[in-house]
């Protein structure tokens, strides 16, 4: 199968003219659904959510200072037309079965969510926007977002940026520290010190927040790789594992290891990337049941006893992760099949009467699966679909990466988790991939 030139072309293609993309063969861009005028509009919308979840507590902060607070809320107000436009284009008009069943099931869980949680106007609003990042990546639909050269290069930047900010942290005191902020009533601290077990700072760098700064450094250079030569991607590996250890996340280091394993063979030993991606991509969904069976299997044993590094796997098995379907069979069996609706056990929930009932469901399917029910346990087969339709490399990539991060990640915290998460499946909305991909397959892959 051809590879894709937007993905794989070498460095020194930046030096030749160009006028508005990057050459791309036709098997990894569909103009067909996606026009470039709305593609220009997504991007744009997606790099206004990336760089504002990478400079979280710093923007918070200076946008206070300044009393533009208001502004932070300029990409939420247009992700809401960006909803409209997937429901018209790809859901109405391409008559996509997955599209038409996400845009019902959002809106039913909305509904269901409002009644369950008796939500006032500030509440839905939350509520509502939790979701809308996820329409602006599902909306790239055969398009990849490493077209455009301005957009890479914003790609760049932003994974650079965010590992700065985080191998700096230990010895510059951000002025943002320790600061609160009034958000409409709730006081938010916009930079708080996290500690980790034995005492270690978990640093976050201009997010203010751990875990999302390891995102924003190790996701969007993914995306971009392919634009590096070898030897400045195995360069690049050193400040981005130190930074990600300042962080002390585990996810991201465990995946980070990955994709790491995964560039090496590749690159040295393998002669069909393509294929080993597909099947990676395809195995990554296995993470799903893992989940399931390690709260059944797992339940009650002291893995600290194991190793005291598990301590968070252990008080995610044994609690946070079944709580809200426990919760639910005790007193709203209902849920269990049509799900306690948006926004519910995610952050918007803290907002509502029910804020005691909060806890951290960091995972990505448990999350969704609680709050829209059975419909998503339906979706989530459109988004293995997305595996044998999509032809890009860097999306397949994705989905394996998204797919091993949401074990521990919701993915709603940061926004630009939900569109990149909803990019790597979009292709999931094409037509059957089986015709698409026939015409390519007899060329000979590139290298």
């Amino acid at each position: 199968m051809a590879t894709t030139a937007d993905e794989f072309a070498p460095v020194r293609r930046w030096r030749r003219p160009i006028v508005r993309t990057v050459t791309a063969e036709p098997e990894a861009i569909n103009r067909t659904i996606v026009s470039d005028r709305a593609f220009l509009v997504l991007v744009t919308v997606m790099l206004m959510f990336a760089y504002r979840d990478m400079l979280t507590s710093s923007l918070r902060y200076y946008l206070s200072l300044v009393h533009l607070g208001v502004l932070w809320f300029v990409p939420d107000i247009l992700s809401f037309g960006i909803m409209g436009y997937f429901t018209w284009n790809i859901a109405l008009k391409r008559r996509s079965p997955f599209a038409i069943l996400l845009v019902l099931s959002f809106t039913f869980s909305m509904t269901v969510g409002i009644i369950f949680m008796q939500t006032n106007l500030f509440s839905m609003f939350s509520a509502a926007k939790l979701f809308m990042p996820f329409f602006v990546g599902a909306s790239m639909v055969g398009r990849s977002v490493t077209e455009l050269r301005w957009v890479t290069r914003a790609l760049i930047a932003l994974f650079v940026i965010s590992t700065v900010g985080v191998l700096l942290e230990p010895h510059i005191s951000y002025p943002w520290l320790g600061q609160a902020l009034d958000n409409f009533g709730q006081v938010k601290k916009v930079g708080r010190i996290w500690w980790a077990g034995g005492g270690k700072i978990r640093y976050g760098g201009f997010a203010g927040e751990s875990t999302m700064a390891s995102y924003m450094m190790l996701i969007p250079y993914a995306i971009v790789h392919f634009r590096f030569s070898r030897l400045v991607n195995v360069l690049l590996w050193i400040p981005i594992y130190y930074a990600i250890t300042l962080t002390t996340n585990k996810t991201a280091l465990i995946v980070f290891f990955f994709f790491i394993t995964w560039y090496l063979y590749t690159h040295f030993l393998s002669a069909d990337p393509t294929r080993l991606l597909r099947r990676i991509a395809a195995l990554s969904f296995l993470t799903i049941p893992i989940v399931f069976i390690a709260m059944v299997v797992l339940s009650g044993v002291d893995l600290t006893s194991v190793d005291p590094v598990l301590f968070s796997l252990q008080d995610r098995i044994q609690h946070t992760w079944g709580f809200p379907f426990i919760w639910m069979s005790e007193n709203y069996p209902a849920g269990l099949f049509i799900g306690c609706g948006m926004g519910c056990f995610t952050y918007p929930m803290q907002y509502t009467k029910l804020a005691s009932l909060w806890v951290p469901v960091d995972n990505f399917y448990l999350s969704t699966l609680a709050m829209m029910g059975l419909p998503f346990a339906v979706f989530v087969i459109g988004m293995f679909t997305a595996v044998y339709k999509s032809a890009s490399r860097q999306k397949l990539l994705l989905i394996a990466m998204v797919n091993f991060y949401s074990v521990t990640v919701q993915g709603y915290g940061p926004s630009t988790c939900a569109i990149l998460l909803a990019y790597a499946f979009s292709d999931m909305f094409l037509p059957s991939g089986r015709n698409w991909m026939r015409k390519f397959a007899r060329q000979p892959s590139a290298s």
